[in-house]
């Protein structure tokens, strides 16, 4: 039995090792290289990541060409454009690998197959969008209630390396502000 899938389910809801067993079999190993594209804007996406180890995020490219990061997804996040599967819709932003990223890749569409034929997996799906709505919520109120100093701390709380590993364009977009500004904002916060 795959420990990494194990731990991941676990976080979520207890299941017994035959279904995580049907589950890894739902999932394969993949390995995404940075600034490799999981997903792009315009797609009919069909697959979820789980996330081992790395960074990927979302964004989407405005009118201008200009790159708006929207969410980053870390180790134990599962990424990809799940609203637009469950719409069955054509994606509305772009997902991409910032680091070397190890990982998981499942089908979406058979993971509902498999949410109705086992309650136990229907409580799973309902866990793992639970967490997600809760991240969601919790990015809307960090973006409406806390400044850019204050989102950039609560970002670094959140990956506390993620200056050395990604550049420093990602982490402005995300904030929504220049690199210069992102630039004055770590000044100002090593001299206090």
């Amino acid at each position: 039995m795959n420990d990494d899938i194990k731990r991941f389910i676990h976080q979520y809801i207890d299941l017994s090792d035959q279904l995580i067993s049907i589950f890894e079999n739902l999932v394969t190993y993949t390995e995404l290289e940075p600034n490799e594209i999981f997903t792009k804007q315009g797609e009919y996406p069909t697959d979820f990541f789980i996330i081992k180890t790395g960074i990927i995020r979302s964004f989407l490219v405005n009118e201008n060409g200009i790159e708006n990061t929207r969410a980053f997804f870390t180790s134990g996040d599962v990424s990809g454009a799940t609203a637009s599967m469950m719409l069955n819709a054509p994606s509305d932003a772009n997902y991409q690998a910032l680091t070397n990223v190890t990982g998981y890749k499942g089908n979406f569409f058979d993971l509902l197959d498999l949410t109705k034929k086992q309650h136990e997996f229907s409580l799973f799906y309902l866990k793992v969008l639970e967490g997600a709505f809760l991240k969601a919520e919790d990015l809307l109120l960090n973006i409406s209630s806390l400044s850019s100093t204050e989102r950039y701390l609560a970002l670094k709380e959140r990956i506390p390396n993620i200056n050395n590993l990604i550049t420093q364009k990602y982490i402005a977009s995300y904030l929504n502000i220049t690199p210069v500004q992102l630039s004055r904002i770590k000044k100002k916060l090593l001299s206090e």
